[in-house]
């Protein structure tokens, strides 16, 4: 048919037909009868939603010439695509000079194209209103700002846009955010679900309706977010994926039935993995969120199919739970030798059934099998990590998921099993039993995985003696039970040192790289050994020299350095920082070190760049090494020494914080340094006390700075979840985005009384009761050490804030404790022989100084209020 035909017979229709009421009419029907779907809709490489993202994250002028072949794609094509309009329209507004093509392409676009284009975007249900509301959200300066307009928004926005907001490498730096943008997700993109306790309001077009697919792209995006920024949301997001799949048909093609079940399992797997910032500790809301959905499933009228990868991820999650109290029993029971056979102890041990000593992980295995699911290498890994392999005993392991082969390296879990077996033993003696035993077992040589578990053996550090802990609960190895060996023996049974094994491993031809790199630097014994290693592997030989001391290295230069060796070089560093030596001098070139640390950090991890605001880790480690008793960084008297470490830690942390957020890991560095540089100035010395912002005597000349920066932080870490606006009532959300734990409690109470700031210490308490709950809770989890932590710092508050007090703000504190109930019980305010007790448990005699000095201040400033009143008298 001619283009004259066309023409033609669309104008006839448009004088018959009451439907064609203008001339934008017609155009707009021959512009769709003479341009084929294909045009309309091009199948792309990129995704016109991708090609947008790439542009929010483009900052830099490199950014943008890596990217250029997709802007210019997206400027050239003339298609019918939302998110492909909306960009050109974007576009169309920025200044794209130094763009030259992608320039050229959008002028191109005539005035009377546009009005086409924005006549057909009616037809669909948006308007031109529409797209420039989209650009403004995009237009925010940050991820929290563009979600935050994305959710205060009354229109309606498609779920490209969201979708965009929520990718990958998008940063969110609030909690508040992430809660704000699943909600939104809930209330505006989900099915109404008559039975869900959270309200939801009815999207205005099904089209807005979240599809199976879509919804896994945004829970893979969500769960991602949740993990980097506030792992504690993961129950949350669970809950609202439990929603999603109640709210489903009950029909049994993919929006149904197996939708449901695909849906289920995907987040069942997404739940096992672990948060960026303790991983281990977190494992515990990984748990919860993963139970929420499968009491979920046991609750539907016909419960979802958990398939075999769903299993591995429940085990795996269930290996990084602290030991039950059953387990524990269990452990307590192990032989010293090897294997550790259970060993009765009772009558009562004796009628135990062999299954009773079985872990949750391993039963969940057995679970798997009944299911109809055989045992891969895998799933032994798991056992081995659990407490048994080949029906002999292992010691049950706390550890994060060990890595998981799939596809056409499957074959590759045989050394997963391996490494495993090596990590589920008590000492290195026995993992080298175990490294030797499978290789004469199979004749296979083993991998860089399996020497990684052995040097992580070989580096671990002895259990302290009078630890509690059991074998498996941490990377500390215990004792070797040599019995009644021969000297013979003991030797042939005594693993390599960690020379020779990494000897063994060159002459293999195994280079270091991953997680036996990460581990061989941060062990390292001197800065040469971890040169060594790092020459050894496959790193950029001009970035392994830019580590080095005294030498002045670009960033560019530093970035060749993968992040994970950066830290463990970090590490390397801060641990080969010596201490104190009495009166000898320590060289110049070891009292730099952790100078050199701090100096990498700062050129290495920048600000503005995602490398820079995403990975604090490095800083925290450098904070922890200062906070060592006993860290020495000049020669000098120790008073001198540590105001020295009390500038470099103010130092670092105002670099982090330039960066990165601040978590609890650097507050409670912090106050550490802040306590020990103040208690080394409460012994006689020569520096004259200076006087802190309270009015207050305090030993430190930077001490209103310091106080400054304490009390920021702790309002920072406290600030509470805003759930004003998100009708988030009937949905359980963590309080706070930071984990905050007696220990910090304490520790900061500490700092605040060496500090002199009682009424700081005041308002802590006051931020303490009103929060009970919460910090019951939190020691709930911890155990018995939570409590207790509790009530010293309860006892610090009286030994060192009591003197002060009234006699009426003392009872108003006794009386709100005694009234308020919570989880664990009550608080009772510490007796005069529980302060006693708890000041002279001080064993370096610091918390006996503070209070000799505080209860004289006190005696004298009451002695001089009589002799004022006296004097009033007698007048």
């Amino acid at each position: 048919m001619r283009v004259s035909h066309i023409v033609a017979s669309a104008q006839s229709a448009a004088k018959k037909s009451p439907l064609w009421t203008s001339e934008s009419d017609v155009k707009r029907t021959l512009s769709r009868l003479t341009s084929s779907r294909r045009q309309r809709h091009p199948s792309l490489r990129l995704s016109p939603s991708r090609i947008v993202a790439l542009r929010l994250r483009s900052r830099t002028e490199r950014q943008y010439r890596v990217y250029g072949k997709a802007f210019e794609l997206a400027a050239k094509l003339r298609a019918d695509r939302l998110p492909l309009l909306m960009l050109q329209t974007w576009l169309a507004r920025q200044d794209t000079e130094n763009e030259p093509r992608v320039n050229l392409f959008i002028r191109s676009i005539r005035p009377s194209d546009w009005k086409d284009r924005f006549d057909v975007l009616k037809t669909r249900g948006w308007t031109k209103e529409d797209i420039d509301h989209w650009i403004w959200i995009l237009s925010g300066e940050d991820g929290d700002v563009r979600v935050q307009r994305l959710v205060e928004s009354k229109r309606p926005t498609p779920l490209f846009l969201m979708s965009i907001l929520a990718r990958n490498d998008e940063r969110f730096y609030k909690a508040d955010t992430l809660l704000s943008l699943m909600i939104y997700a809930s209330t505006r993109h989900f099915r109404p679900n008559i039975q869900s306790p959270i309200s939801t309001s009815a999207p205005r077009d099904s089209k807005l309706i979240m599809s199976v697919s879509q919804f896994l792209l945004f829970l893979r995006r969500i769960a991602k977010h949740v993990r980097r920024l506030w792992p504690r949301s993961i129950i949350t997001l669970a809950r609202l994926t439990a929603k999603y799949i109640q709210g489903m048909p009950s029909g049994v093609g993919i929006n149904g039935y197996a939708g449901r079940c695909e849906i289920f399992n995907v987040a069942l797997q997404l739940f096992k993995n672990p948060a960026v910032k303790r991983p281990i500790a977190n494992m515990e809301y990984n748990w919860r969120a993963q139970k929420l959905l499968l009491a979920m499933s046991d609750n539907l009228e016909k419960p979802l199919i958990i398939n075999k990868a769903s299993y591995q991820a429940i085990r795996g999650v269930m290996i990084g739970l602290k030991r039950s109290k059953m387990e524990r029993v269990v452990a307590l029971r192990y032989a010293k030798s090897w294997p550790p056979y259970r060993q009765d102890f009772d009558g009562l041990d004796a009628k135990r059934n062999p299954d009773d000593d079985y872990s949750r992980s391993f039963r969940a295995g057995i679970l798997a099998r009944e299911a109809g699911y055989p045992d891969d290498e895998y799933d032994k890994a798991l056992d081995a990590l659990g407490g048994r392999d080949d029906d002999s005993p292992t010691i049950q392991t706390r550890s994060l998921p060990p890595k998981n082969w799939g596809r056409d390296k499957e074959d590759k879990n045989f050394f997963t099993r391996w490494a495993t077996n090596i990590r589920a033993t008590r000492n290195s003696q026995e993992a080298w039993r175990v490294f030797v035993k499978f290789y004469y077992r199979t004749g296979q040589p083993p991998n860089i995985q399996v020497y990684a578990e052995m040097f992580t053996k070989l580096h671990a550090s002895p259990i302290p003696e009078h630890s509690n802990a059991l074998p498996g609960d941490s990377r500390e190895v215990f004792p070797v039970h040599n019995v009644n060996l021969t000297e013979y023996e003991l030797a042939r049974l005594a693993p390599p040192s960690i020379e020779v094994l990494y000897n063994q491993m060159i002459h293999h031809g195994i280079k270091p790289e991953g997680y036996c790199l990460h581990t061989l630097v941060a062990g390292a014994s001197t800065l040469e050994e971890a040169n060594i290693y790092l020459r050894d592997s496959e790193l950029d030989p001009v970035g392994i020299s830019a580590l080095s001391l005294f030498k002045e290295a670009p960033s560019d230069v530093l970035r060749r350095i993968p992040l994970l060796v950066f830290r463990s070089y970090i590490q390397l560093l801060c641990r080969l920082q010596p201490h104190r030596r009495d009166q000898e001098k320590i060289p110049l070139a070891d009292l730099y070190l952790i100078r050199h640390a701090i100096r990498l950090c700062s050129m290495r991890l920048l600000p503005g760049t995602t490398e820079g605001t995403t990975f604090g880790s490095p800083w925290a480690i450098i904070l922890r090494a200062l906070a060592r008793p006993n860290l020495c960084v000049i020669n000098g008297t120790k008073a001198e020494n540590d105001i020295q470490v009390l500038h470099m830690a103010m130092n670092v942390i105002q670099l982090a914080q330039k960066r990165t957020v601040i978590d609890t890991d650097m507050f409670l560095y912090l106050c550490r340094v802040a306590e020990k540089t103040a208690s080394s100035q409460l012994a006689p010395r020569e520096l004259p006390p200076r006087t802190s912002s309270e009015g207050e005597m305090s030993p430190i000349s930077s001490s209103a700075e310091l106080l400054q920066i304490l009390k920021a932080v702790f309002t920072q870490l406290t600030k509470p979840i805003n759930r004003a606006k998100l009708e988030v009532e009937q949905i359980e959300v963590p309080s706070f985005m930071h984990d905050i734990e007696p220990v910090h409690l304490h520790t900061y109470m500490r700092a605040l009384a060496f500090l002199g700031d009682t009424r700081e210490m005041n308002e802590l308490l006051v931020w303490m009761l009103n929060n009970k709950s919460y910090i019951d809770e939190e020691a709930k989890q911890i155990g018995t050490r939570g409590q207790a932590q509790i009530v010293k710092t309860l006892c610090a508050h009286q030994a060192f804030a009591g003197p002060c007090l009234s006699y009426d703000a003392e009872a108003d504190i006794i009386s709100h404790i005694e009234n308020t109930e919570s989880i664990a019980g009550k608080w009772r305010w510490p007796t005069p022989e529980d302060v006693e007790n708890y000041v002279q448990s001080d064993q370096r005699g610091n918390s006996q100084r503070l209070q000799q000095k505080i209860l004289s201040k006190s005696f004298l400033a009451s002695q001089q209020e009589g002799e004022d009143m006296i004097g009033m008298v007698e007048a």
